[in-house]
């Protein structure tokens, strides 16, 4: 191979590598706009207060306090979601139909939630609403520890990059599906909103975990 095929062959290389990076990147801030419209839905859906008076609009405002708690959980899930996913792609220099299939299946699970948020927030068979929400991100959290091993094993990173999520990460990621499980039942047998206890229970044993990989790595 003489040196003109040899540069012409690392140009056709470098100019693939550059168009699978840009595909990369497209799909990151096509998912960044999907995660922000969501997230726009949520505060679109809340109700605005009426009454005549002061007090008549802070009493309307406590009557649909079940909204707006929905509302800032709905808001603290996705963006935790999105932190997740942004830290699972910023290593990411290409591609594949796998990846793509998988993350628009994930975007499809954040942009229902804004609606499972109105039904979660919506009135009677509290069980039946919450288990609804609660299967919607179980759906959500597997599908990103899909993408995130399909990566790994399919070496879409960038080369000496670090991997994006550990064993432990993943182990988080699992305890959390796993409390959001535990809760459906607990919520279908008590109808009883204090259920959303075992959610801050699922954020505590994740942030457990992350702590202890952080432990490991010093």
């Amino acid at each position: 191979m003489t040196d003109q095929t040899r540069d012409a062959s690392a140009e056709s290389e470098a100019a693939h590598s550059g168009i699978e990076f840009i595909s990369a990147e497209r799909l990151v801030f096509f998912s960044d706009a999907v995660v922000a419209i969501a997230i726009t839905l949520l505060a679109l859906a809340l109700p605005v207060p009426h009454g005549a008076t002061s007090h008549g609009i802070f009493t309307d405002l406590s009557a649909h306090r079940d909204a707006f708690l929905a509302f800032l959980i709905s808001f603290v899930v996705i963006a935790n979601h999105w932190h997740s996913h942004h830290r699972l792609y910023r290593h990411v220099v290409r591609i594949d139909r796998g990846v793509m299939t998988m993350n628009m299946f994930w975007l499809l699970l954040i942009v229902i939630t804004p609606f499972a948020t109105r039904i979660i927030a919506g009135g009677g068979a509290f069980g039946a609403r919450f288990a609804i929400y609660a299967v919607i991100q179980i759906a959500t959290i597997l599908t990103f520890l899909a993408m995130s091993r399909h990566i790994r094993r399919n070496r879409l990173l960038r080369p000496g990059a670090p991997e994006p999520t550990s064993r432990l990460d993943d182990a988080a990621y699992l305890a959390v599906a796993g409390t959001f499980a535990l809760s459906i039942p607990v919520a279908l047998a008590t109808n009883s909103q204090w259920t959303f206890a075992i959610w801050i229970a699922s954020v505590l044993s994740a942030r457990a975990l992350r702590r202890l990989r952080s432990q490991d790595s010093t």
